[in-house]
């Protein structure tokens, strides 16, 4: 449908499911900064892309041997980042195809890449301390603190008081960088937030909001607002200085009548809403609050199947679930189409009325008249053709972009040919000729239509004699493909 027909005054959530796609047992899901392309994580370790306009896959690569725990993009588009349970990172380059693998010492909880740096990223490793990984000629590792006071290489150390310390009790299930990658959040077991600084790598914050682990930490747009996901079956707002958490007041949203967990929360586009996936079994239900009254304002309830991931689009209204067997909604606002947008002299009626018919609306015109008026309109309408100058180099930026954001490098959109294709070309080379098609030939060689065929000849053309065979000579080009010339 044509955006500007949309009105402006329709609702800023999604109200109705749209459709569903079903292309592999999908995981999680991440959109890219603008919301052009989709990437998501398989159970069988393959990752998937898809233009998200139409749905389709653009790209499929197998990444991990097990299930994929996360998939992060990178500032510029061209990098996914892939976390699975196989003890291993993978730096995905989509556009040439080729792999960086990160091992190590368990399963990966959880990766995001650096907002500012394409070669960064944070990873959550289970039953061991979080590491920044600096991606080049060779892998850089730096350990960070799980709990105040503790230096960061401390995790490092073999000793007996290490292990018997509060160091090993506090284990990261959950970090995150912020809006401008200044900061990094952690969320351990004991439910501790911590607020780390990348440089120094020391804990800057760390209040207790929970004695139950944490599971997830949303920031919002403007980075100034921090949604946390707790076991305890309530989502939590705070707000997020430079060094510390604002934990005053505090704002809970949770589900009053089931007291059902939540798998994944999120904000909505503009930061105005605050949306939760329900871990209730059988049920497939997103909650939506508006985040300043703390007001449910809309259930969105699928199939029967429970919600293990979500993500809002960075742009639109629009959400993409995924439940246990791997399908993916897409949920939706209900557009009413603003016709008076598109043409001023529009007007919407109610009611039927009766037409009154103009004085002059069906007199004849001579065929001299009707021509000479179309000739001038014909006129007309070059001369506003030649005047207008039409830009066809300068590309826009998309809505509610920040300029800060733009890069030069940055791939927004995804074309088939901008990569090798992964099917080896030795096949193609030892085909032998006599397998192609008579189309494949040179246009110099003359083929001779069979007897069946000489029905579908024009009448214009001419066979001489009646099954006459024409004779020719064989030879075989560069190439070793065997072709005949033939003569009368």
């Amino acid at each position: 449908m044509n955006l500007e027909l949309r009105s402006p005054f329709e609702s800023d959530y999604p109200a109705k499911l749209e459709a569903t796609v079903r292309d592999g047992p999908v995981r999680c899901i991440s959109f890219n900064k603008r919301g052009t392309m989709l990437a998501g994580g398989c159970s069988d370790g393959y990752c998937i892309v898809w233009d998200f306009q139409s749905m389709s896959i653009i790209r499929k690569m197998r990444c991990h041997v097990n299930s994929v725990t996360s998939v992060s993009w990178s500032r510029n588009g061209r990098c996914i980042l892939s976390s699975g349970e196989d003890h291993k990172c993978v730096y995905w380059d989509i556009t040439k195809g080729t792999q960086k693998w990160i091992r190590f010492d368990g399963p990966v909880l959880m990766a995001e890449m650096h907002p500012r740096n394409n070669s960064i990223f944070v990873a959550s490793i289970y039953q061991d301390s979080p590491v920044i990984v600096e991606i080049g000629d060779t892998i850089r590792r730096f350990p960070l603190p799980t709990n105040a006071g503790s230096s960061p290489d401390a995790n490092n150390s073999s000793s007996e008081e290490t292990t018997n310390s509060t160091l090993y009790i506090h284990k990261t299930v959950v970090c995150r960088y912020d809006k401008r990658g200044n900061r990094i959040l952690t969320g351990t077991n004991k439910g501790y937030l911590n607020v780390i600084d990348p440089n120094t790598r020391r804990i800057l914050d760390n209040p207790k909001l929970s004695h139950l682990s944490i599971r997830n930490i949303s920031v919002s747009r403007n980075g100034k607002v921090i949604a946390v996901n707790i076991s305890d079956k309530t989502i939590r707002l705070y707000g997020l200085d430079d060094e510390r958490i604002d934990i005053n007041p505090e704002l809970q949203f949770a589900e009053t009548v089931n007291k059902d967990n939540w798998n994944q929360c999120c904000f909505s586009q503009n930061g105005d809403y605050l949306i939760g996936g329900s871990g209730k079994l059988a049920a497939h239900e997103i909650f939506i609050w508006d985040r300043r009254t703390t007001r449910l304002v809309q259930v969105l309830q699928g199939p029967n199947e429970t919600c293990v991931d979500l993500a809002q689009h960075p742009i639109q209204p629009i959400i993409i679930s995924v439940d246990m067997e791997g399908t993916m909604y897409t949920w939706t606002t209900r557009h009413k189409e603003d016709w008076v947008c598109w043409d001023p002299a529009f007007k919407e009626i109610d009611d039927n009325i009766v037409y009154e018919e103009r004085e002059d609306e069906f007199d004849f015109v001579s065929e001299e008249e009707a021509e000479y008026s179309q000739n001038n309109q014909m006129k007309q309408d070059e001369d506003e053709d030649e005047d207008e100058e039409i830009d066809v180099v300068t590309v826009d930026k998309p809505a509610r972009s920040d300029s800060s954001d733009m890069e030069d490098d940055e791939l927004i959109y995804l074309v088939d040919s901008e990569v090798e294709s992964f099917i080896s070309t030795k096949t193609l080379e030892t085909q032998q000729p006599e397998s192609s098609t008579r189309s494949d030939q040179s246009s110099n060689n003359v083929i001779i239509p069979s007897s069946t065929n000489n029905s579908s000849m024009g009448r214009n053309s001419k066979v001489k004699g009646k099954n006459k065979a024409r004779i020719g000579n064989e030879y075989e080009d560069m190439n070793g493909w065997k072709k005949k010339s033939y003569h009368n």
